[in-house]
């Protein structure tokens, strides 16, 4: 029996080999919710996340680090283990190849204003539902939906820190959570 791309998908990544790696880039804004950056790919211009080729002389999350600044010209602090993994279908001239991507977090602490690829794409940031609306790939949109109750990304990213707390405070629901109640 044949599997779907979608039975063969790995939400955890793997301890084996890997075709490419990708940051995710997030910021959370001051009343406690977490927004996702998105770029646009060069040619269909589909919202994606900035990914590429593992580099040698690298760690994958370092390498991750470099196409977050290429490709949606962003600086931060990377998560060293891969929060999650997905795999998408890549068109070549001769082929179409199943790759599986896996993907580090990346927490944005400087935006540029130049950058390599500033031409060629734009990038947005988005509420991690309307980022998880926008890209193409379900297992990556799921990725988005699911990092706010990941324990490494919220201790990484300090959900449930001082902003969490206020917004919990305040009524607002936070990022990791619906609010008091």
């Amino acid at each position: 029996m044949m599997q779907t791309a979608m039975q063969m998908f790995d939400p955890e990544p793997a301890k084996g080999p890997r075709d490419q790696i990708a940051a995710l880039p997030v910021r959370l804004r001051e009343d406690g919710e977490l927004e996702v950056l998105l770029v646009t790919s060069r040619e269909t211009r589909r919202w994606i996340i900035p990914k590429g080729w593992p580099m040698n002389g690298l760690d994958d999350h370092d390498a991750a680090g470099v196409e977050a600044r290429e490709e949606a010209g962003v600086k931060g602090k990377l998560l060293a283990e891969p929060v999650g993994r997905y795999a998408y279908w890549q068109r070549g001239r001769v082929e179409t190849r199943l790759l599986q991507v896996d993907v580090f977090l990346l927490r944005v602490e400087k935006a540029l204003k130049t950058w390599k690829e500033k031409d060629q794409r734009e990038r947005r940031w988005f509420s991690i539902v309307d980022a998880a609306d926008h890209v193409q790939e379900a297992d990556l949109g799921q990725l988005f939906l699911r990092l706010p109750g990941h324990e490494p990304a919220r201790r990484f990213l300090v959900l449930d820190g001082k902003r969490a707390r206020k917004a919990a405070r305040d009524g607002r629901p936070s990022a990791g959570g619906s609010g008091p109640g």
